[in-house]
């Protein structure tokens, strides 16, 4: 049975809830060195919109992947890093065909089975959640670290963790064989946002990545 290393990574989502000048202003005062990718995820806003995300927060991450959530499109017109399909965006296969090589390829997911037809399109990784209960999921239980579990060893491509994770929470989270943790408000809406990065950094750093056996394909 194979394994595979998981390389820990730390994903910072942005909320929806509030405007670039805000967002930006945040990762100005932050140790962004410590972010390892960026999802900017702004359902709301127009194709334009994002692109003007995109070209006012990718400077100020000379070291941090940044990613468009759902929009091809712009994450395209950008040249971004890479992109985040949802449920209802393109197949991973489908942006595959459109996206230049290199362009990093995630989906969001809520089943192992859903990893694994997201590694069988040619994701390169995908984002699982929620794993405990979330601000951003209000009223909806988590599906819990055994759940994750099962999606961690499901999964042929790295899984990120992300619902309601908190830094004192990280390393439970990791000794699933996640690859990292993603968070939303746990950063952006914190009082301290900088503090908060530099515990999950510490956290993710604590915590020795795994080589798990996978049974890969369901």
């Amino acid at each position: 049975m194979p394994t595979y290393p998981c390389t820990h990574e730390l994903h910072l989502v942005t909320t929806g809830r509030q405007e670039l000048e805000d967002v930006a202003a945040i990762l100005r005062d932050c140790p962004v060195a410590m972010i390892d990718v960026l999802h900017i995820r702004e359902k709301h806003r127009s194709a334009r919109e994002l692109i003007r995300w995109y070209r006012t927060l990718k400077p100020l991450l000379p070291h941090t992947a940044v990613l468009l959530n759902d929009r091809l499109d712009a994450a395209l017109a950008v040249q971004a890093d890479g992109v985040q399909l949802g449920g209802g965006s393109l197949s991973p296969d489908e942006a595959r065909a459109l996206a230049p090589q290199g362009m990093r390829i995630g989906r969001s997911v809520h089943t192992p089975e859903e990893a694994v037809e997201a590694a069988r399109g040619g994701a390169d990784f995908v984002l699982y959640g929620h794993v405990y209960e979330s601000g951003s999921k209000p009223g909806l239980a988590g599906r819990g670290l055994e759940a994750l579990t099962r999606a961690v060893q499901a999964s042929p491509i790295p899984v990120i963790a992300i619902g309601g994770i908190r830094p004192e929470r990280a390393e439970e989270v990791l000794a699933t064989g996640a690859a990292g943790v993603a968070v939303l408000s746990g950063v952006f809406l914190h009082e301290k946002p900088g503090a908060q990065i530099e515990l999950f950094r510490q956290a993710i750093d604590r915590t020795k990545p795994l080589q798990l056996p996978r049974r890969g394909f369901l």
